[in-house]
């Protein structure tokens, strides 16, 4: 899936968005936010996947900047990408910027959890999921210009960025140029990197080997 628009941020980069690995609380449904919870075992083998398919992909002659949310689980995914690369751990940098949205009250709950305890809160987000606030929380157009402001602070020309799903989906929508509804529709699945370069949002499926 490809989406195009002109004049994006950061447009002279080429930047790869990695989600973290799986998670324990990935596994079991919870919410995270900025929250945090350790990788699984296969977590630890998609990040491992990630690394070994950008060793493939990222271009001979440009230094990278491997760029992480603070987050135990994308640190500890770009940790385990560093060393694939055979890039310096201390080289590593954190953004609070790529941290995953706060979803305030709901962090650490599952669907079932937040249903018991806040009765139509899901159907009240469903029904304006770009603007609502949860308690406590960060909309969908607050963590938007969250990503806008890391992009305009994207100078190197070669960047890989760990990252978290909503906030991958915000960063595409941002650079794109997409509308809220563009935006809510993206994804990023843990098996798959999201390139961004020269206007275009690509999805790229991991190569397993």
């Amino acid at each position: 899936m490809q989406a195009h628009r002109d004049r994006p941020p950061a447009r002279d980069a080429l930047i790869y968005l990695v989600r973290h690995g799986e998670t324990v609380w990935n596994q079991a449904g919870r919410q995270q936010g900025q929250l945090d919870s350790p990788l699984t075992s296969k977590g630890v083998a998609q990040a491992r996947a990630a690394g070994r398919f950008l060793r493939l992909l990222l271009p001979e002659g440009l230094d990278v900047v491997l760029e992480t949310s603070p987050l135990g689980r994308a640190r500890t995914t770009a940790e385990i990408i560093a060393s694939e690369l055979t890039l310096p751990v201390a080289d590593i940098r954190e953004s609070p910027l790529l941290m995953e949205h706060r979803l305030g009250a709901w962090q650490g709950l599952t669907y079932v959890e937040i249903d018991d305890r806040f009765p139509g809160a899901r159907q009240a987000r469903e029904a304006d999921k770009w603007r609502h606030v949860i308690d406590g929380g960060e909309s969908y157009e607050l963590a938007g210009e969250r990503a806008r402001r890391w992009l305009a602070g994207c100078t190197a020309p070669l960047i890989v960025a760990v990252t978290h799903e909503m906030m991958s989906r915000s960063l595409q929508g941002a650079y794109a140029a997409l509308s809220p509804e563009e935006t809510l529709a993206r994804s990023h699945p843990q098996d798959r990197l999201v390139r961004l370069h020269d206007g275009m949002v690509t999805e790229m499926v991991i190569a397993q080997r």
